[in-house]
């Protein structure tokens, strides 16, 4: 008896869920349609001078206080201090000699450099204003118009840093021949004031580091400071091995978080392609690779040593057919999804491209024109009937 009582309670429930249960699913729709999107990857890291200049003291002798401190920006040709040599042994004026000829033909060979950078840069420059109207045309194709784009626009910075070079090359053979006529005695040595070397900086920039700038007895060749440029900033941005691999040269960059009021744009110029091992604020072991990226216009207001932080695009797609993020599940079989069709659920499976935390492109499944169901509840399955959610109701 108690068994039958039971039953007919169970057989009651079940009957009493059924008619309970609504007819229809309240869903959020979206009709699928077409976007632009972009695909990126965070990047934290710091400013730095991509050119650094070292200045050692031509001569061993008794130095000035250095007139700077870390931090001041100094214009070339500058005097830093004054060095007043001491006299030089016949042995060390050979070696200075020999140093003085070396120097002059890395000078010339820093020429001969810079000559070839600027003939590689003009001719990249003339195939991007080629390649330029056949993009606009459409006779080449976009990557291609890209790559010219790129080679030229490397190939300028390639002709920057020669010059850079021969500037470095030439103070470094004055230096050089200033050591040789001071130990070979063509000063007066009577006369300190006459004696005295001055030290001026070779470029323009930042004084980056100074490890002692009290008067002192120097060697020969003794780092008195370095100076990094400010029209060459560069950024060393870190990100995660696996997103790493999706970076290419050229890459855009945009610096969302570093103190100002708007983002700063620039591109990848380089990928060491080497990860290291890093402990993140959660303690968790990762492996991170350094991507260089230079700004496309300087920011003087952003120094050396400088914490910034934003993405890397590393996928654009233009009039793409996507849906929103919320829409697509993974199912054993793949991403699937709901459609809308006469009023009720149905289920299907697609194919997805690349996607974003906004949409995803879809590459096969869908339509222009179909309405998929956005964060489908728990309730939804195939063909369920479904009323459309009004926007301005409550979930």
């Amino acid at each position: 008896m108690k068994t039958r009582i039971a039953a007919f309670a169970i057989v009651a429930l079940i009957l009493l869920g059924l008619a309970l249960r609504p007819t229809r699913v309240d869903v959020d729709t979206a009709p699928v349609g077409r976007d632009s999107l972009s695909v990126t990857v965070p990047a934290e890291g710091r400013t730095r001078a991509r050119d650094r200049y070292r200045i050692t003291a031509p001569n061993h002798g008794r130095i000035t206080r250095l007139d700077v401190e870390v931090g001041d920006s100094i214009t070339a040709g500058t005097r830093i201090a004054w060095l007043h040599p001491l006299q030089e042994n016949p042995q060390t004026v050979a070696q200075l000699r020999s140093e003085w000829e070396a120097a002059q033909a890395r000078h010339r060979e820093a020429e001969a450099t810079r000559a070839q950078a600027r003939d590689a840069a003009m001719q990249a420059e003339r195939e991007w204003e080629r390649r330029r109207p056949l993009a606009e045309a459409g006779i080449i194709t976009p990557e291609q118009a890209e790559q010219a784009e790129t080679a030229a626009r490397v190939a300028a910075e390639r002709s920057a840093s020669a010059e850079a070079a021969v500037t470095a090359a030439a103070s470094a053979a004055e230096a050089a021949r200033a050591r040789l006529l001071s130990a070979e005695g063509r000063v007066d040595a009577v006369d300190e004031a006459r004696t005295a070397l001055p030290i001026t900086a070779p470029v323009s920039g930042r004084v980056v580091s100074l490890p002692e700038p009290s008067a002192r007895v120097v060697g020969a060749g003794e780092a008195l400071l370095e100076i990094g440029t400010t029209d060459a900033m560069e950024i060393d941005l870190e990100v995660l091995s696996e997103d790493a691999v999706r970076i290419e040269v050229g890459a855009p960059v945009t610096l969302t978080r570093w103190g100002g009021p708007r983002p700063l744009s620039g591109h990848v110029r380089h990928l060491t392609r080497v990860g290291e091992t890093h402990i993140s604020t959660l303690g968790v072991e990762e492996q991170r690779v350094t991507v260089y990226a230079v700004l496309d216009e300087p920011e003087p207001s952003l120094g050396v040593g400088y914490r910034v932080s934003g993405e890397i695009t590393v996928w654009q797609g233009v009039d793409e057919v996507v849906i929103p993020a919320g829409s697509w599940f993974l199912d054993t079989t793949g991403p699937q999804l709901f459609v809308v069709e006469g009023g009720r659920a149905r289920l299907r499976s697609i194919e997805l491209g690349e996607r974003n935390d906004r949409v995803a492109v879809v590459t096969a499944g869908l339509e222009i024109g179909d309405v998929v169901v956005v964060y489908p509840p728990d309730e939804l399955a195939e063909g369920v009937r479904v009323r459309t959610r009004d926007p301005g109701s409550s979930p």
